[in-house]
């Protein structure tokens, strides 16, 4: 949010052009035209991503990722390593 803010500063009151405001920030033209035409904040409809199909899983998978933390990379599970753990879970879970 405050990279709009800055855009509109630097627009307005330092003179810069769009080209160099799209290249400084990183963005397309349109996308700054845009951001100069707004008045307000953007407002996001999604504050959190649900987990709808891990399900009751998302605390185990928080916890191996968390244990699993420390390891070195190579030592650490793979999502492929994970779906199977997890699978074992599932059969056992039945």
């Amino acid at each position: 949010m405050d990279v709009i803010a800055e855009i509109r500063r630097r627009f307005h009151v330092d003179n810069e052009t769009i080209t160099s405001l799209a290249s400084t920030f990183n963005l397309s033209r349109p996308t700054i035209r845009k951001h100069l035409k707004t008045t307000e904040e953007p407002v996001y409809q999604r504050q959190n991503q649900p987990h709808p199909k891990l399900g009751l899983f998302h605390k185990q998978l928080e916890d191996w990722l968390e244990q699993e933390s420390h390891f070195p990379r190579k030592q650490r599970r793979t999502v492929q390593r994970l779906y199977a753990c997890l699978q074992v879970e599932v059969t056992a879970f039945s």
